[in-house]
């Protein structure tokens, strides 16, 4: 037994391993981006997001701010060595020249003199005079011509010794210019002597501070190397570069930070991944364990499990490429939707409601991560796998199936409209997305209802759509226990009524009730005579013993199980078939068989009754009280119903099974049982109301026509059944085990 326990626990711990490494992988392979072939300048042919959160330098807002520091950065400056010599130099040199040109124009008029000198000045020297001034330049004698030149040359020095000095290329040589000229016209000369003082200290002013482009390139370097490189995030799901966009370099850093220049796969995230499809294949074993434990202990049902969410994932990753279609990440989003929308309608048909819940809250999740980190198609997804669950769980015939459409339609519609709308979607996105929404709707229930077909008979499981399958009452088992075998047929009807009404009172699965009563004496078209509600004429079993005779009775369970399984009907139909009667007591044949002994010798009891083995569902139990209530019910009283009797019966006959143990083994409780009862005598007593005799035909003159001799006999030739005769239909009705 622990050896059976270990090998069960491996087994599952092996598939719960091998399902995680499958989701990883999926999920892996899907997390390593296409490759985005766009260079600077071209145009992008399609919308391109991000499949996964990154940070990256910004290279052009990184130089944009690089640009700004380098411009706070003043320009750098050194001491000009031989500025003022220079100056000096340059006033000199220009009163050297005036006393050059004054010695060439001596003699010539004033005039071409002043008009000589002023050229000569302005010409070669860049020194503006006035008329006045060039007049008291050839006017002044030697003495004072000297007295100007020091006077000048007072003027510049005095003004490049400035503390702040004169900085080239910059207004610090026309403030120093200005303020020659003011100190010049404080000068105690005249007019014209002051003026071309002025002109020579102006024309002979340098910078004492020249431009120095290597400390200034310097500078510059060591602010730009302080600029910290500006990081940028972008969001999973976050657009890179929209469709029919220029490619620039701030989206190749996306690109490169992304990995989408040169795909690879993060092994980082990889691990992290294995971690989370781990946990969430353990979480499922662990809800499965606490919850549902006949699934977590049947292989089958596991595989099963495991088979629906691995290929609703891998249909996810591969299916749009392998119907040859380039989905869009909306696109792509949507068929998630779908697969795992199936994929939870498939488990709530196939294994049960409350795991599919689970299962679609878990996956939904991780087709938002799949669709590029978008919420909102696991938002839609969820919404949509809640509806189908709902629909698809509910399911009792066609009608049900096309309400359901209909339903995850208007979901589906409802909910990607409102979550595009939040997020900012355009009318032409939102239309899109409920075209797209429809669609999957429509699909997603024709592969649930394709899906169920395929699966359910390989794995053993019974739905409520194969059920409906079976109520056809053109199936052929139906039709030929119609054919061979009536009276059952009709007894099997009315069962299916009794244990579907009281099915529906206790909260039990009340179309299996139902099912499971039409097929429950299937058995019985083998030797339809042998059981009275087929007979006719002889009652076969007042020529057998009270064994054989028990034998007979017995053998329909054995004989519907064989034919349950050549027509292959489900597992479940089968076992109410073989457990409808339990391992109750052929009443009659064993009193039979203790009246033929006259005590000579103790019946055993053991010998006269069934099988089994004892009801172990609810719907099992079920029909094994409704099928012995229909029986006696029928047989007590097809002569004269009788509400009252009718409750009686059906309490004796529940207190007995109780009584017997045959309802031990199944979850029926006392409080049931009284539903059970309750509802058992309600609809009994709609089938077996009184009914007004009609009256005899009468003549015209008022005779009744059996009091005239019409040549066919007198009523003394046409004696009524003798009522023990209706009780000995009641007691072979019994006889049959019905």
């Amino acid at each position: 037994m622990r050896a059976w326990l270990r090998m069960v626990e491996t087994h599952r711990l092996t598939l719960g391993l091998f399902t995680a490494i499958v989701l990883t992988a999926i999920t892996a392979l899907h997390l390593v981006p296409d490759k985005v072939s766009l260079e600077i300048g071209e145009i992008s042919t399609k919308e391109v997001r991000a499949p996964r959160a990154a940070r990256y330098v910004d290279t052009a807002a990184t130089e944009r701010l690089r640009r700004q520091y380098i411009a706070t950065v003043a320009p750098q400056y050194e001491v000009d060595a031989y500025a003022t010599a220079t100056a000096e130099a340059a006033v000199n040199h220009a009163f050297s020249r005036l006393e050059t040109v004054r010695g060439q124009v001596a003699g010539q008029p004033l005039a071409e003199r002043m008009h000589r000198v002023r050229a000569q000045l302005v010409d070669e020297l860049g020194v503006p005079l006035t008329e006045e001034s060039a007049e008291a330049a050839l006017t002044v004698d030697k003495q004072t011509l000297d007295l100007l030149r020091g006077r000048a040359r007072h003027l510049v020095l005095s003004t490049m010794q400035h503390p702040e000095g004169i900085r080239e290329g910059t207004e610090d040589l026309r403030r120093a210019a200005d303020s020659i000229a003011e100190a010049a016209a404080e000068l105690a000369l005249p007019a014209p002597q002051r003026d071309l003082v002025r002109a020579i200290a102006q024309h002979a002013l340098r910078p004492t501070l020249a431009f120095s482009a290597e400390k200034t390139e310097r500078a510059r370097r060591q602010v730009s190397a302080m600029v910290k490189p500006v990081i940028a995030e972008i969001l999973p799901g976050e657009p890179v570069i929209h469709k029919g966009e220029t490619v620039t370099q701030a989206h190749l850093d996306k690109f490169t930070a992304l990995g989408l220049r040169q795909p690879r796969l993060d092994w980082r995230g990889g691990i992290y991944l294995a971690l989370l499809m781990t946990g969430i294949v353990g979480l499922i074993g662990a809800y499965l364990y606490r919850y549902h434990r006949p699934i977590y202990n049947d292989r089958r049902l596991l595989w099963l499990l495991a088979l629906v969410v691995v290929g609703s994932l891998t249909a996810f990753k591969v299916g749009g490429s392998a119907l040859g279609i380039k989905l869009d990440t909306t696109q792509y989003g949507y068929f998630g939707v779908l697969c795992i929308s199936t994929a939870s309608m498939l488990i709530s048909v196939l294994l049960h409601p409350a795991l599919a819940v689970v299962v679609a809250a878990l996956f939904s999740l991780h087709v938002g991560i799949m669709a590029s980190f978008d919420l909102r198609f696991a938002g839609v997804a969820l919404f949509s796998s809640l509806v189908g669950i709902h629909g698809f769980s509910r399911i009792r015939d066609r009608g049900d199936l096309v309400r359901t459409l209909l339903a995850l339609c208007l979901a589906n519609s409802l909910a990607i409209w409102v979550l595009g709308s939040i997020g900012g979607d355009t009318l032409q996105n939102l239309v899109t997305g409920v075209a797209w929404g429809i669609g999957s709707s429509v699909l997603s229930c024709l592969v649930t209802w394709l899906g169920v077909a395929l699966l359910e008979r390989p794995f053993g499981i019974t739905t409520h759509i194969g059920l409906l399958e079976l109520s056809d009452m053109n199936r052929p088992l139906l039709r030929r226990l119609l054919q061979e075998a009536p009276g059952t047929y009709i007894h099997s009807l009315n069962v299916g009524q009794l244990a579907e009404a009281a099915a529906e009172a206790i909260g039990a699965d009340a179309l299996l009730a139902r099912v499971g009563a039409y097929y429950h004496d299937i058995g019985k078209v083998m030797r339809p005579y042998c059981f009275v509600e087929n007979q006719t004429l002889e009652n076969i079993h007042n020529r057998l013993n009270p064994t054989l005779s028990t034998l007979v009775v017995t053998s329909h369970i054995k004989d519907g199980v064989e034919l349950a399984r050549e027509y292959r009907l489900p597992g479940v139909i089968q076992e109410i078939i073989r457990s409808h009667h339990g391992t109750g007591l052929v009443k009659y044949f064993y009193h039979q068989a203790m009246l033929a002994s006259e005590g000579d010798h103790r019946v055993p009891e053991e010998q006269f009754r069934y099988e089994g083995p004892r009801p172990r569902t609810k719907e099992a139990g079920i029909i094994m009280l409704a099928d012995s209530v229909e029986g006696a019910v029928r047989s007590s009283l097809m002569e004269r119903p009788d509400p009252a009797r009718i409750q009686a019966i059906v309490t004796r006959i529940i207190k007995e099974k109780t009584g017997d143990g045959q309802l031990d083994e199944c979850d029926l409780t006392f409080r049931d049982l009284t539903k059970i009862g309750v509802t058992f005598t309600r609809i009994l007593q709609g089938m077996f109301h009184s009914r007004i005799k009609y009256p005899e035909p009468l003549t015209p003159e008022g005779q009744k026509l059996d009091a005239i001799d019409n040549g066919h006999g007198s009523p003394a030739e046409h004696p009524a059944i003798p009522f023990d005769e209706v009780g000995d239909r009641a007691d072979r009705r019994e006889a049959a085990g019905t």
